[in-house]
């Protein structure tokens, strides 16, 4: 779930009181807001650990560097466990997906949007779990976080057009609260449908400008944006959020969320050689 109902769900933690029934107004909206949903995989705590944030990293590769310092080990991603579960079918059916985030040396220098500040590698053969590299600096060290993906269909509000000076005080309190109905539960790990934006809703845009441009998604500038680059964005996937959760040891730029997206087509062929990070927060 997108925009001002994310921001508010963290807020408050809670819907109004005393909501009436929906109008034959508010239900138009909210069959909208359906309609247009997607299904996505709500990471929960438990299972086996197959699926989990931190821990020991299974690579066959050597432990991947930013700005010569290792990178964070941040998920471990079971992708039959994710088929078994009704998961994306943009993704590969069989292995893991190992992701790597670079936390910076401080935590004002994280700054995931860095061109190679994410890297994922998706591997198939043996599981060999490799050594963290001495120089491992302690804020890159996640400890390992069981997660169980459980299906949950996600919603974008920010991209229905509804007018909202045309409902009644009453009829904005009920469709707030529907909305914030829909939002998953916090933390909001979530692997593919819509991203639960903290701020902007542009990140599939930005990753369309960046790989068709600079590569980067800090050079997008809202007034370079063409057809072509909305086009484009329609073709990139959530393919990992990671919520800012107390009971793993994750803050990010408090009470933040940190994005991982891939292009569709390169991820059904196996191809993670391109995807952008984005952090929002509060």
């Amino acid at each position: 779930m997108a925009g001002i109902f994310s921001f508010l769900g963290g807020l408050f933690g809670g819907k109004p009181q005393a909501i009436a029934a929906p109008t034959e107004r508010v239900q138009a909206i909210l069959d909208r807001i359906h309609a247009q949903g997607r299904p996505c995989l709500h990471l929960v705590p438990g299972g086996e650990g197959r699926t989990r944030l931190g821990g020991e990293a299974d690579t066959s590769g050597d432990w991947p560097r930013f700005r010569d310092r290792p990178m964070a080990c941040l998920a471990r991603v079971d992708l039959g466990e994710v088929r078994a579960t009704g998961g994306p079918d943009w993704l590969p059916g069989e292995g893991r997906l190992q992701v790597f985030l670079d936390m910076g040396d401080r935590p004002q220098d994280f700054e995931p949007e860095q061109p190679g500040a994410c890297v994922v590698r998706w591997e198939t053969g043996p599981e060999r779990p490799a050594s963290a590299p001495d120089d491992l600096r302690p804020r890159s060290r996640i400890a390992a976080f069981p997660l169980k993906p459980t299906p949950r269909m996600s919603y974008a509000d920010e991209r229905i057009e509804i007018d909202w000076r045309a409902l009644t005080r009453d009829e904005n309190r009920t469709l707030e609260a529907a909305v914030l109905d829909m939002l998953s539960p916090e933390p909001a790990h979530q692997i593919g449908g819509y991203p639960g934006n903290l701020q902007g809703d542009d990140m599939e845009v930005q990753c369309a400008a960046a790989a068709a441009g600079t590569g980067d998604v800090r050079t997008f500038d809202p007034d370079d944006l063409t057809e072509a680059t909305i086009e484009a964005a329609r073709d990139w996937r959530l393919l990992l959020q990671v919520d800012s959760d107390p009971a793993a040891g994750l803050d990010w730029m408090q009470r933040g969320r940190v994005f991982v997206w891939v292009h569709e087509a390169a991820a059904r062929r196996g191809d993670f050689g391109q995807v952008f990070a984005f952090v929002q927060f509060v």
